[in-house]
């Protein structure tokens, strides 16, 4: 059957339409996609800012810590060893050992836990690394998720009544490392001091939320230092570990499992590092 010129003008003319439609509508939506996208970066600032504002507004210290009037309680206790079956001048090897035992590993980028420990404070900066020395810490939730730290400064108390019992528990190291600056040989020299905690112990473990920290000041003394006098950067770091402390008669087995939160570089204190003469002696 052959199609009248009206009823083939009609499709042409719907044809026309609906073409026109699909161009219409392609032009609205790129309108829309260039009014959007202002709009929606906007949104976008003003949420993070929104964020910022909520994490600057609990942004406080939480507790503070001072080591230097303290002795820490951290020698712990292990049953004694049997009598020794030794004989007179024959060679023998005792029954009471002790060791160690380490889980290492890596941080991971994408975990939301990360800590930053700033030093705030070095007294004195020209420091005699025979001697002792006073450090200032800032121990900051720098991450995106609350995270569990150890704030007891006695590891004795921690362990159960009874000393051949195990138990675990966190330790959280306070490291100011003595960094070498551009030119000089490198520097191997740290200082420390530990925080103790565990679940089973009220008051010992305590969660920061972001943009929360603690401040811990402590007196410490390096262990390895140069050969001669130098000029050093000095920063602070963290070790944090969970363990499990193993008694035996006579000595005792420390399991030690790195954990990784992510560490926030942080700036350090120019300070100058020296020998006394009488301990050069």
């Amino acid at each position: 059957m052959k199609r009248t010129k009206v009823s083939q003008a009609g499709e042409q003319s719907a044809t026309h339409l609906i073409r026109r439609f699909i161009a219409n509508y392609r032009a609205t939506m790129r309108v829309s996609v260039r009014v959007w996208e202002p709009m929606r970066l906007a949104i976008c600032i003003s949420v993070s800012l929104a964020l910022i504002g909520c994490v600057l507004l609990n942004a406080q210290e939480i507790k503070y810590l001072d080591l230097t009037v303290i002795s820490q309680r951290t020698q712990l206790r292990y049953p004694a060893a049997p009598p020794s079956d030794c004989e007179v001048g024959i060679p023998c090897v005792g029954s009471g050992r002790s060791g160690v035992g380490i889980a290492d590993g890596a941080p991971n980028p994408r975990d939301p836990h990360a800590l930053g420990v700033y030093l705030e404070r070095v007294a004195p900066t020209d420091i005699d690394v025979s001697q002792p020395f006073e450090a200032e810490f800032k121990v900051l939730n720098t991450g995106l998720a609350p995270i569990e730290l150890p704030v007891s400064p006695h590891l004795l108390d921690l362990q159960p009544d009874a000393e051949s019992v195990p138990f675990d528990y966190f330790s959280l190291d306070l490291l100011v490392r003595a960094v070498s600056l551009p030119g000089q040989p490198e520097l191997v020299s740290y200082a420390s001091v530990v925080l103790y905690g565990s679940a089973d112990h009220e008051g010992t473990m305590l969660v920061l939320k972001p943009g929360e920290w603690i401040r811990v000041r402590a007196k410490m003394k390096l262990h390895g230092w140069p050969s001669e006098s130098m000029d050093t950067r000095l920063r602070g770091q963290f070790w944090f570990r969970e363990n499990t402390f193993r008694p035996h008669p006579g000595g005792a087995f420390t399991d030690i499992h790195n954990l990784y939160p992510n560490g926030t570089i942080t700036p350090g204190i120019l300070a100058h590092l020296f020998r006394s003469s009488k301990e050069q002696q």
